[in-house]
């Protein structure tokens, strides 16, 4: 009996050219085929996300509980080799495989649509996946939307290309499936629209449908498949009385330097590993091994983070435990990332920005306890108004909050953290945590886009 064997590369050609002339039929204009399009790179954003969480859930097990269990002859240590052995996966597959993948993940994306044409490559997103699996199921500390918006962006690249769209439409493309990324990991479509349109092309424009509609399409197959629930499960918030907004303003000065503490940290570990004279493909382990040695005495740090950022939000942990976790999270993904690990820092920067608030909150409901709500409604605010500093992307903060509480009540605290926090950053730094990486590669992103180039046209059959 003959086997099944593998199509040609002729044959795929084939199928792809009678694909492109079914879908661009004659009497489908550009603009219903651009539709299409974010709509599908929507879908299959949402399905890799799902695919990614569930992969990553299932190394989680692994280590912690199947390997961990193997090494019970070493005790208390074995909480420390875990990363460390997860480092020495994720260091060479980086190195030998791409290069592009390790830190994480949005300014590689930025590089691509600056320098690349947005052409993304294929085996980027594919070795993505991999290390940023390992590296966070390992109890690596890094954020996994960095790993789907990469994901997204690959996707929406490789559609663009396979229909022969030009440098203008790759673009928008790259940012619909960057959307996708963000809207399938929060469960929080427009702010992942926002995000993208804030942060990879600077403005909104008449893209702005596209981007919609692929994070909206994303974030109904995830819900689909994963359930309709919250990045976080946030306790109710009250503004207990309205001279209560005030204390949120030096909360977001807080944060702001909170925000150029945890840049500084996470650029100034990448050039003490860069500057190390060291196999590169091994100083993933030994950034993994001092998260090891941290996660020994505070476990709260090791991989997302999430389980910690919802003690802060109930005000579960004291405001002393809150300032060692704030500390030990900027730390441990400077550590993470700046050794050549994969993830994100979105995750990591809401998690710092919970301790913070957290810890604030703490103080001043001490002092105003009849007057001001509890540390959990200072941490939600807190997490926005990081991130915001950190981006320096204010709408994303802002709109990913509000998308996670549905409460109309908690937009004016964090409008009110959030821009200062946002105003302050700016003043101190010029680049965000996701430019500051392409400046020092000598590159400017251009958030413009398409200076002098004319719009091109979709083709068409």
């Amino acid at each position: 009996m003959k086997l099944l064997s593998l199509p040609s590369r002729a044959q795929v050609k084939i199928w792809a050219k009678a694909v492109t002339r079914l879908i661009q039929l004659p009497f489908l204009p550009e603009e219903n085929f651009l539709i299409f399009l974010s709509i599908v790179i929507g879908a299959l954003t949402g399905v890799c996300s799902v695919a990614f969480i569930r992969i990553l859930g299932l190394c989680e097990n692994l280590f912690f509980v199947s390997l961990a269990s193997r090494l019970d002859f070493f005790g208390t240590a074995r909480v420390l080799l875990l990363p460390a052995v997860g480092g020495l996966i994720v260091g060479p597959l980086i190195w030998r495989y791409a290069r592009e993948a390790r830190g994480h993940g949005v300014p590689e994306v930025m590089k691509a649509i600056t320098t690349g044409g947005a052409r993304i490559p294929i085996r980027v997103a594919v070795v993505k996946i991999l290390a940023s699996t390992v590296t966070i199921g390992s109890g690596g500390t890094a954020g996994r939307e960095g790993p789907m918006v990469q994901i997204g962006a690959t996707i929406g690249s490789s559609l663009g290309q396979l229909y022969k769209l030009s440098s203008y439409h790759l673009r928008t493309l790259v940012a619909c499936g960057a959307a996708g990324g963000i809207a399938a990991t929060f469960n929080a479509p427009i702010a992942g629209a926002i995000f993208s349109l804030e942060v990879l092309m600077g403005q909104t424009s008449p893209a702005f449908l596209l981007v919609l509609l692929s994070s909206v399409t994303s974030s109904i197959v995830s819900r689909s498949l994963l359930g309709n629930y919250p990045a976080f499960l946030v306790p109710p918030y009250e503004l207990v009385s309205s001279w209560e907004v005030l204390l949120y303003i030096p909360l977001g000065l807080l944060c702001a330097g909170a925000a150029r503490l945890f840049v500084h940290s996470l650029y100034r570990a990448e050039e003490i590993f860069e500057a190390w004279k060291f196999p590169s493909y091994f100083k993933p382990c030994v950034g993994a091994l001092a998260v090891g040695v941290v996660g020994t005495y505070l476990p709260e740090v090791f991989g997302n983070g999430l389980p910690a950022v919802e003690k802060a939000l109930h005000a579960s942990l004291s405001w002393q435990v809150l300032c060692i976790l704030f500390f030990a999270e900027i730390f441990c993904n400077s550590a993470t990332l700046g050794s050549g690990g994969s993830g994100g820092v979105f995750a990591p920067a809401l998690y710092i920005g919970a301790m913070l608030g957290g810890a604030f909150g703490s103080g001043v409901h001490y002092l105003w306890p009849t007057s001001t709500a509890g540390a959990g409604a200072y941490a939600l605010v807190g997490m926005a108004a990081v991130f915001g500093g950190a981006a320096h992307a204010p709408l994303s903060a802002i709109l990913i909050l509000f998308e996670m509480t549905n409460d109309y009540q908690i937009i004016l605290p964090l409008m009110a953290a959030t821009v200062t926090s946002v105003s302050l950053s700016r003043r101190l730094a010029t680049d965000s945590i996701y430019t500051l990486k392409l400046r020092r590669a000598g590159l400017v992103f251009d958030y413009g886009g398409s200076t002098g180039v004319e719009k091109p046209k979709v083709p068409t059959s």
